[in-house]
């Protein structure tokens, strides 16, 4: 169960009210390819992002929820967990080249925040990849396999064996930001709702 609790914490999010809509279809036809290149770019303009969100975790018998927050500011991250686990917070600090894990008062450092999480947890999680597939994008520079929506924005993301799906957007100072992502990996299933979210950066 601890594993599971760390890996739900690793999506943590909080920020500036969501509310989802529903989109029409475009009256007429677009060019996704071209609508995908403009929105990513947009994308990269964020400087720093707080979300607040609620996620469900379910792994073969076992299913629960939690309250996550996660602030983003350009690499580096700052998430907590808040969940009827009874264990109190659980803290991530890091950035692509080191992170610490904060419980209970005790702390676990490492230059290797996947070798961290699988020693502490026994599962290898690509978090510094995580704070693209929040924002709707691939990570850089990684094969991929990608769907488009009808509007130009990512319906569905293959990476690092990981399978993203976004089944809602909302529109947020400008920018159209996920919603509702759903990830799955070997049995592993994870339904994130995102209420509110927060940008820095120049308005879209």
């Amino acid at each position: 169960m601890r594993y599971l609790l760390v890996f739900v914490f690793l999506f943590g999010l909080s920020g500036c009210e969501v509310l989802v809509i529903s989109e029409p279809v475009p009256s007429a036809a677009i060019d996704v390819d071209a609508a995908w290149a403009a929105h990513n770019k947009k994308l990269n303009n964020i400087e720093a992002w707080n979300i607040d969100g609620r996620i469900s975790i379910r792994f073969e018998e076992e299913a629960w929820h939690a309250t996550l927050l996660w602030q983003q500011i350009d690499q580096a991250y700052h998430i907590r967990l808040f969940g009827p686990f009874g264990a109190g917070a659980i803290e991530l600090n890091g950035s692509p080249q080191s992170v610490v894990l904060t419980q209970d008062g005790q702390q676990q450092y490492s230059q290797d925040p996947e070798q961290l999480l699988s020693q502490q947890v026994g599962l290898r999680v690509p978090i510094n990849g995580l704070r693209y597939w929040a924002v709707g994008q691939q990570v850089p520079d990684k094969s991929a396999r990608i769907e488009l929506d009808e509007w130009g924005r990512l319906a569905q993301l293959e990476q690092d064996g990981w399978k993203v799906r976004y089944r809602g957007y909302v529109k947020t100072d400008g920018y159209m930001m996920p919603s509702k992502i759903f990830l799955d990996n070997k049995g592993l299933d994870v339904r994130i709702v995102i209420d509110r979210w927060k940008l820095t950066g120049p308005k879209a």
